[in-house]
């Protein structure tokens, strides 16, 4: 089955591949060694890095266990399943994803000896937040200086102090689910990277009154001897000045500037961002690495590169070339330095004016359209709170048009386009995770005429037409001492990529048994297979609180319901 158009599976899209050209910096090298036995006729071996794309943090921990491979993109992970090719590190590795932005790479996994063949899939693990601390984490200190809390922690900047959360890991013991395809050739060496998206896959949501982060991950994996690198700048006398942490906006600076390289996926009507760096906000420099070459069918892309920020116009350089093997120091593609037009603050913020639905979980995509491409680009992406199904925070708009230029190794002119959609205004395309398709017609946000903020309505995303409603129901039991413990008590179902739904059941909390009902849930493909569990916290302590996983999968590929009950005591 064609899985490109299942906003479940961000991997490979109609447009990612498998990456490749080596280099970009190296922080640790680590063996594994297998724990399944095999012996096929003959072996090859893959190394496996780590990358990113930038996000709103200082920095991003998460402490890396083990990594396993399967032929099959549908199949269930089961530690007893000795099918799974399965190697584990010697110790967790902690890394800091923030860190690794701007082609930066780290070796997490060295020559992993794998039987020969064709893989479709990658589960990623971690150990979250709620385990014991492993040593790795407890070695590093953040930027108070204190040793890390928890395996997965989030570290960001509130009114110029570093505040620390712990980054809460979907139903850990299944793993982090990557797809696509790769071969593994006798006495050959294959290097991958995994690519992690802090902007998307790292997510706010309500932890009561307090904000909390949770990983759905947006992550692709690329074969390296199949990908090439841009480089740029901007003007740096053009960007805010930086202040414990912070930027210091003006009228006459931009900042938090994002570059994208952007192709047409077909399957969503719009240019997607395939490759996503953060502008150095002291030196104004930018490194796209990897950057695929070619597609799935061999075909090469065709880039346009976005960049977009506040306090600035948002810019496209179209038909930006990317040749394979180069690296962000060997033979890039280097775009000239580029001027910005900035903006008297005349930004905005948008928030729905109803929860996503049917489902809590989901994201959406601010586009504007070029009249000349009529495909819209992607300016900005936003995840919703799988709590409430709205964002977090509000999203942050420019009220501005678009300049458009075409690549050329020097003297870049930029022409003013006014979007198809009105200057200020976007096309918006939402979706859900769980076999949710963004519906084309997307809903179009104006501009406020007056004030700076505004709601919109969307279109409701549909399932896949080989999908139908699926419903999960159980009980929870509750110890005596429960309630007194606990004044929150949350219900999220999660795939092996995301989280897809919540419930908020904090005022049942006094009840000794709770019965939930979730619908909405795809079934009928072999990848619906879902686990629930529960996250109780109370808002008068600083603590953590407690994550409770139910026991056993909600598996339906083959049904459209299933039950699964959880004790909780106190």
């Amino acid at each position: 089955m064609n899985r490109t158009t299942s906003s479940k599976y961000v991997l490979i899209t109609g447009l990612s591949v498998l990456l490749g050209a080596c280099g970009g910096g190296n922080t640790s090298s680590l063996s594994s060694s297998p724990s399944t036995s095999a012996t096929p006729a003959s072996f090859g071996s893959a190394t496996v890095n780590m990358t990113d794309a930038p996000g709103d943090f200082s920095h991003v921990w998460i402490t890396v266990t083990k990594i396993a491979f399967h032929s099959s993109a549908s199949q269930t992970w089961s530690v007893s399943d000795s099918s799974w090719q399965t190697y584990t590190l010697p110790t967790p590795v902690t890394l800091d994803l923030a860190s690794l932005d701007n082609g930066a790479l780290n070796k997490v996994f060295s020559s992993i000896q794998l039987p020969t063949g064709t893989y479709r899939q990658i589960r990623l693990f971690l150990d979250g937040p709620a385990s014991a601390l492993d040593g790795s984490a407890q070695a590093i200190a953040d930027s108070n200086g204190n040793a890390l809390q928890w395996n997965d922690q989030v570290e960001r900047v509130e009114n110029g102090q570093s505040v620390e959360y712990a980054l809460n890991v979907p139903f850990a013991a299944a793993g982090v689910r990557l797809t696509g395809t790769f071969n593994i050739v006798a006495n050959s060496t294959l290097n991958l990277t995994v690519d992690v998206n802090l902007n998307k896959s790292v997510v706010a949501y309500h932890h009561g009154k307090a904000r909390g982060y949770i990983l759905n991950p947006w992550l692709r994996y690329y074969d390296m001897s199949q990908v090439g690198a841009i480089t740029g700048s901007v003007d740096p006398t053009q960007l805010c000045l930086v202040t414990n942490h912070q930027p210091v906006a003006s009228n006459s600076c931009a900042y938090n500037i994002v570059v994208k390289a952007e192709a047409v996926d077909s399957t969503q009507g719009r240019y997607a961002s395939l490759r996503t760096t953060m502008v150095d906000p002291t030196t104004g420099s930018f490194t796209l690495y990897p950057v695929a070459v070619n597609d799935i069918n061999g075909n090469p892309i065709d880039y346009h590169v976005l960049v977009r920020g506040r306090n600035m116009e948002t810019m496209v350089i179209k038909h930006v070339p990317v040749t394979a093997g180069t690296t962000p120091t060997q033979g890039a593609t280097t775009l000239p330095k580029l001027s910005l037009t900035t903006l008297a603050q005349t930004g905005y913020s948008a928030l729905f004016a109803s929860p996503l639905t049917p489902l809590t979980s989901g994201y959406a995509v601010f586009m504007q359209t070029d009249p000349i491409e009529k495909v819209p680009y992607s300016v900005r992406f936003r995840s919703t709170d799988p709590a409430t199904g709205n964002f977090f925070d509000p999203v942050a708009l420019e009220n501005s048009g678009l300049l458009t230029t075409t690549y050329a190794t020097s003297g870049l002119v930029f022409a003013p386009v006014v979007p198809k959609e009105g200057s200020g205004n976007y096309s918006v395309g939402v979706n859900d995770y769980g076999d949710y398709l963004m519906s084309t017609n997307f809903t179009t946000l104006t501009a406020p005429t007056s004030g700076s903020s505004a709601t919109f309505g969307f279109t409701a995303p549909t399932q896949g037409s080989n999908s139908a409603n699926g419903t999960i129901t159980g009980t929870i039991a509750l110890g005596s001492g429960v309630a007194n413990k606990y004044n929150h008590l949350m219900l999220y179902v999660a795939d092996a990529s995301h989280v897809v739904t919540s419930q908020d059941l904090s005022t049942q909390l006094s009840s000794s048994t709770i019965n939930y009902t979730q619908s909405g849930l795809s079934t009928g493909n072999p990848w619906d297979v879902y686990y629930v569990y529960l996250r109780l916290w109370n808002d008068t302590t600083k603590a953590w609180g407690e994550m409770v996983p139910v026991n056993g999968v909600a598996n339906l590929n083959q049904q459209s319901s299933a039950m699964l009950n959880v004790s909780v005591n106190q």
